[in-house]
């Protein structure tokens, strides 16, 4: 046993980083985001009641949630962890954190089962466990991290089948891949393409191929069956670009000022939202967004880094070389897989490519949440990029200096300055007011106004004063709602402006205000003092 721990000493080592960038402060460094709490508090009510808190009985294929209907592997994954540590942020973030690890393990797995090579195989584990990317979506409860963690270790099955000829790794590969598509709405498409994909690679038999879409066709019925409800379309009638009514528009217009059949065919509808698919999809290999400032969206990047470290660029562009050009590259396939060593290395540009179609046809490009699935294939191009520059000891230690200063730079700005500068991304300031709310012990007739502002107020309410979840459903087909957001609750009126205050004597919860007939009583500032709450009495 010693001994086998010796021999992946560095392995672990790398683990260990890994585990310190996903786990250190995981529930206090950032506050929890609404989707999280959400996810939290549907499963609490799953582990009480078998019901989510509109009063669905074990929802199969997708949870209601706001009514964006999300995918429901995720939740289930967090109801024996709440069962064992309570509702808490731990229990909601501990799968992503754990899935980030391993895809860490899984894509060192990977690279030793296609290369047989350590080295390559370390590197590929190490700018894993480093990576902003990868670090950001392990830290809070990202159903797409999980879903990315389940695809690559159905990829990594595939291969062990392709190896050992073992049935039980072909239909566990399966397994993973399909349960990646109840985790996460793009890994819906991704998973049947990488599928295909693998089957074409290894040129399976027809008994294997009428096996396996056999046995994924029972598994994704549930999902087949709700092509056309909520649970299925909702998500993608909100985000899909064919909803972008400005290119209708456009389209129109500019077919009415070219009348003609030329202005027919280039101006169709179609036509113009190819284009912004092309474009779309050509603008998750911008630079701004791999290597300077990230996603647009500050939940999915700290912004001044970007999806990969800025040394990355040069090592991304040899890694791509040296799979185009084998003969450059130092790591060759394993005898076994030397026949099929092109195929392998064309099922990973295959899967880099497949992995940015959900996000092309989706508003809010490039998106790094929804191309996560092709993070082990950005890692792996990396590695064999800095695998091709050789063994010298003098370029692998300046690498990893550049590395070593990438990396507390990224680190100093997440833990220090990015909670600050981002709180209200995430909104902040929640736990501490219904903190407050408890301490002023209120009568339970009091009402009380809280304003939607910071977003989301009543799924906050639910989860951090943990409120039994028969209460919810019992409210659910009584009370009035935005897109599935309760809007009112017990005492609690959930308003968009203090404007709708009416009650008197009643507690007012908003933004600071100074309008007449409001008595002050408390306040909650954020991390750089400033008040983002005030609670006052309205008489």
């Amino acid at each position: 046993m010693i001994a086998k721990l010796t021999k992946y000493w560095l392995l672990i080592l790398i683990l260990l980083l890994a585990f310190y960038l996903r786990f250190f402060k995981l529930t206090t460094l950032i506050s929890p985001y609404w989707e999280e709490v959400a996810l939290g508090y549907d499963a609490h009510s799953i582990s009480q009641t078998l019901k989510d808190h509109h009063g669905h009985l074990l929802p199969l294929v997708a949870f209601e949630s706001f009514g964006d209907w999300k995918p429901s592997l995720y939740f289930y994954a967090i109801v024996p962890l709440i069962k064992i540590l309570g509702l808490n942020l731990w229990a909601v973030r501990l799968p992503s954190a754990i899935a980030g690890m391993t895809i860490v393990l899984g894509v060192y797995i990977l690279c030793q089962i296609i290369w047989q090579n350590k080295k390559l195989s370390l590197l590929a584990a190490l700018v894993t466990a480093i990576s902003p990317w990868a670090i950001l979506f392990s830290r809070a409860a990202w159903e797409v991290n999980l879903a990315t963690a389940l695809l690559l270790w159905g990829v990594i099955s595939f291969f062990y089948f392709k190896q050992k000829k073992l049935l039980i790794f072909y239909i566990l590969s399966i397994l993973l891949l399909v349960l990646s598509m109840y985790c996460y709405h793009a890994t819906r498409i991704i998973a049947p393409l990488l599928g295909l994909g693998l089957v074409i690679m290894a040129k399976l038999n027809k008994k294997q191929v009428v096996l396996g879409a056999g046995l994924a066709l029972l598994l994704i019925s549930p999902i087949l069956l709700n092509l056309n409800n909520k649970s299925t379309a909702q998500r993608f009638a909100e985000t899909s670009i064919f909803s972008n009514l400005a290119i209708i528009k456009e389209s129109n217009a500019s077919q009415a000022a070219q009348p003609n059949l030329l202005g027919k065919i280039f101006y169709h509808r179609y036509v113009l939202f190819s284009r912004e698919i092309i474009k779309n999809y050509l603008s998750h290999f911008n630079i701004n967004f791999l290597f300077l400032s990230g996603d647009n969206n500050p939940r999915h990047s700290i912004q001044y880094f970007g999806q990969l470290y800025h040394i990355e660029l040069v090592f991304l562009l040899l890694g791509v070389v040296c799979l185009t050009h084998p003969g450059i590259h130092r790591g060759p396939p394993s005898p076994e897989n030397r026949r099929g060593a092109k195929g392998v290395r064309l099922f990973l540009f295959f899967w880099l490519l497949v992995s940015l179609i959900p996000a092309s046809i989706s508003t809010a490009s490039p998106h790094a949440l929804r191309i996560l699935p092709s993070l082990p294939v950005w890692m792996i191009l990396v590695a064999v990029g800095i695998n091709s520059l050789g063994s010298k000891k003098t370029i692998l230690i300046t690498i990893l200096l550049v590395y070593a200063l990438e990396l507390s730079v990224f680190w100093r700005f997440y833990t220090r300055i990015y909670p600050i500068e981002w709180a209200g991304e995430w909104q902040y300031g929640y736990q501490e007011l219904f903190s407050k709310l408890k301490k002023l012990d209120l009568p339970a007739t009091q009402t009380i106004y809280l304003t939607r502002e910071q977003g989301r107020p009543a799924m906050y309410y639910w989860f951090y004063q943990q409120i039994d979840p028969k209460l919810v459903q019992a409210a659910n087909s009584l009370v009035k709602k935005d897109q599935g957001e309760f809007l009112e609750f017990a005492n609690f009126k959930f308003v968009n402006s203090i404007s709708e205050v009416t009650v008197k004597n009643s507690l007012v919860i908003s933004s600071p205000t100074d309008l007449p007939g409001f008595i002050f009583l408390d306040e909650v500032k954020n991390k750089s003092g400033q008040t983002i709450w005030e609670i006052n009495k309205y008489e």
